[in-house]
Order: C-alpha cells, then sequence, then structure tokens
C-alpha cells in the first residue's frame, strides 16, 4: 500500500463536516441540499449536494465519517483516485435514483461510501493482500448485504450492488494491477 497523502478522502471529509457543520448553524441548507423529489422538477443538483448535508444528527455524522475515511483511504492508496472517483459518484447517484423510489426524502453520503466498500471489497477479492483475514470475506458480506437490502427497498443495497460493479470493472480495466 502507498503511503502517499490521501488528499481526495481527506477534502470530501473535511468539505462534508463543513457543509454539515454550517447545517447547525442555518438548518434550511438541510433542507435545500438534502435529497426531495424536487430533484425530479429541475432541482437536479440535489442528486449531488445530498451528500454533504448529513441530516440525521451525531450517529450518522460518527459512522459516515468513519465509513468514509476507512474505505476511502484504502482505496485511495491501494486502487488509486481515480477509480475512487468512479465508486463514488456511480454508487451515490444510483443510491440517490433508489431513493426517489424508495426514501425520498433525506441526506447524507452513505450511498456514495457504498461505491467505496463495493469497489475495494471486489478489489480485494480479487487482488488480495498478504496476511490477514481471508480477502474474499469482505466481499460474500457486502455483497451479501447489498443483495438482502435490495430486496428490503434499502437505498444502500442499490448503491452496494454499484459499488461491486465499479469494482469489477476496476479489476477488468486496471492494466497497472494485472496478473504477470
Amino acid at each position: 500500500m502507498t503511503k502517499r497523502i490521501p488528499w481526495l478522502t481527506l477534502s470530501v471529509f473535511v468539505a462534508t463536516l463543513a457543509v454539515t457543520a454550517a447545517m447547525w448553524r442555518w438548518p434550511e441548507i438541510g433542507t435545500t441540499l438534502e435529497r426531495d423529489p424536487k430533484m425530479l422538477a429541475g432541482e437536479w443538483w440535489r442528486f449531488v449536494t445530498t451528500w454533504f448535508v448529513l441530516v440525521d444528527g451525531w450517529t450518522q455524522i460518527l459512522v459516515n465519517s468513519i465509513g468514509l475515511l476507512v474505505y476511502g483511504v484504502l482505496v485511495e492508496r491501494m486502487i488509486g483516485r481515480r477509480w475512487w472517483i468512479v465508486a463514488y459518484v456511480v454508487a451515490g447517484l444510483t443510491g440517490e435514483v433508489a431513493g426517489i423510489f424508495w426514501q425520498p426524502v433525506g441526506g447524507g453520503n452513505s450511498v456514495a461510501i457504498c461505491g467505496l466498500i463495493g469497489l475495494f471489497s471486489v478489489w480485494q477479492a480479487v487482488r488480495p493482500p498478504r496476511g490477514g483475514p481471508p480477502p474474499v470475506l469482505g466481499a460474500v458480506i457486502w455483497g451479501g448485504l447489498g443483495l438482502w437490502l435490495v430486496t428490503h427497498s434499502d437505498i444502500h443495497g442499490a448503491a452496494l450492488v454499484a459499488g461491486f460493479l465499479v469494482g469489477l470493472a476496476a479489476v477488468l480495466l486496471d492494466r497497472r494491477h494485472s496478473p504477470a
């Protein structure tokens, strides 16, 4: 694992916390930026701005922050920033589209983080590091959870599945890590 500074992860982390902190002072920020059916009536920017407002309190802030920092750093260092961005955006948008049907109002970056989790799980299963738990374990657990959540109309399931698809694309298309 390369020890470069994970500036992309840290930048998204700081931006998300800054907007969320501002929301505590000015609550209308949350309602202006979160997922809402108005997205379909011309407020398309909400598909992305919802990732910057953690509207469900301290538990969401803590869990999402830890998830972003752990999986964001792992993906950024082991797989690269390009795939980090692809996974975050594809899974985030997939989760927001599912949200239109399954959870029309809300906010947070958990669906985008699911993309990082899916990408990392596939990558680790196919290109395992030396030592540690069986690398396929994460793919089995997260993949199973993603499919279960989809069957229960949870936006995180759709996002995890999207993250796994990005992971498959990364494994197939990233020549830097092709087997020799």
